[in-house]
């Protein structure tokens, strides 16, 4: 790399993740992991860690996605949760990728086009995301009896719950609305069905229809992990629960898991100069930061172009907490001590720097905060010892 700014991906982690999750849920026939977004930032190398660890599906969101995992391995099964247009239907063939019947709609401009019998499907419900998805149990059975007539393989069907379903009446509906969706057809016939994802998977009960789960924002070691309530907090639970049950048939969650799951993504840089300056002089655009006293403002090539925020409050160098006080395109200004040299090592994300408090801290998901980090950024991915760089 020609900058030292860069993310360590710890791929040994991811590894240990899925076994972890595996161990833990192990009454599911396929273990997808979602691998969308370049891996949730982590870069799409990771995809062999994962399935060493007991991965046997993976899932993107494109088929310039599902493409670029054929980079790292050519015999995974991929499954594409997006449109992919008709005209790029023998490409997904020809890559051995699995498409989803996103819509009605879909289906029957695919039916126009003429649909391949060696073409490999799965059928999105829509329960109530209102994103994509078959409507109707009569959409349902047409698209699914056309298909099979067709010689089309129809592999799997799925749906997408809106919320966690934690105290909520929501999930219930989605849950009822699967069934009704799917009451016209036998479920038995098709080999995968799927439903939760990595939040639902630790908050419910297995789903009595489903023998496959998809794993997204846990194997990269950021899940609903906890422990029991005690003391204030357990009131303050048992009482929201009192109020947003009472009366209602509510399917009960689990609060506590036994998940003990390692984030593998670390982002790092350097010192690259050291201005002193004087009580009162300005630092930054907008001379943001004003020196309350005589210091020593590090300069560390990180910046927006790479995903760094305001809410991004302190870096650690040799062990030590140091405040960012100005944020540019390209580099961060940080206030430190004289025992900071040029070339010192700086932790950015790591460690107790957490990528989750900004994210809270920024009023954003840690998926869109994850996916931040810029391709700009080389990924270092670390695994059974041995490095190895991409560069974007």
């Amino acid at each position: 790399m020609y900058r030292k700014t860069y993310a360590v991906i710890n791929e040994d982690y991811l590894k240990e993740n899925v076994e972890n999750i595996i161990k833990n849920y192990n009454d599911y026939k396929y273990y997808f992991a979602v691998v969308k977004a370049n891996a949730y930032g982590h870069g799409s190398h990771i995809v062999n860690a994962l399935i060493d660890g007991g991965i046997n599906y993976l899932a993107v969101s494109s088929l310039e996605e599902a493409i670029d995992i054929r980079k790292y391995n050519k015999d995974i099964p991929v499954l594409c949760f997006g449109y992919i247009a008709p005209d790029y239907i023998d490409e997904a063939i020809k890559n051995n990728i699995t498409i989803t019947i996103v819509s009605y709609d879909y289906f029957k401009e695919l039916v126009s086009f003429g649909i391949p019998k060696n073409l490999k499907v799965h059928l999105k419900l829509n329960t109530g995301m209102n994103r994509f998805g078959l409507n109707t149990k009569e959409e349902v059975k047409e698209v699914y009896n056309t298909l099979k007539d067709k010689g089309v393989n129809v592999e799997g069907i799925y749906t997408h719950y809106a919320t966690s379903g934690v105290l909520d009446v929501y999930w219930d509906k989605q849950t009822k609305k699967f069934e009704e969706l799917t009451s016209l057809i036998d479920l038995k016939e098709i080999p995968i069905v799927h439903l939760y994802s990595s939040l639902p998977l630790v908050k419910h009960d297995k789903n009595k229809y489903a023998n496959g789960v998809r794993l997204g924002i846990a194997i990269y070691g950021y899940s609903s992990s906890a422990k029991n309530p005690i003391g204030i907090r357990k009131a303050v639970f048992d009482f929201k629960k009192l109020c947003k049950t009472h009366g209602k048939n509510i399917s009960p969650v689990h609060i506590s898991n036994e998940l003990e799951l390692k984030k593998a993504l670390e982002l790092y840089s350097e010192v690259v100069n050291i201005n002193r300056v004087k009580a009162g002089d300005p630092v930054g655009y907008k001379a943001e930061y004003i020196a309350d006293e005589d210091s020593y403002i590090a300069t560390i090539p990180v910046g927006h172009a790479d995903g760094i925020t305001k809410y991004y409050k302190n870096v650690k160098i040799n062990n030590n907490k140091y405040q960012i006080v100005a944020l540019t395109m390209d580099y961060i200004m940080v206030k430190v001590d004289n025992t900071i040299k040029v070339h010192d090592k700086v932790m950015i994300i790591g460690d107790d720097i957490s990528l989750l408090s900004i994210a809270k801290n920024s009023g954003i998901s840690i998926h869109q905060a994850l996916v931040s980090i810029s391709n700009r950024v080389p990924r270092v991915h670390v695994y059974k010892g041995k490095e190895t760089e991409i560069k974007y």
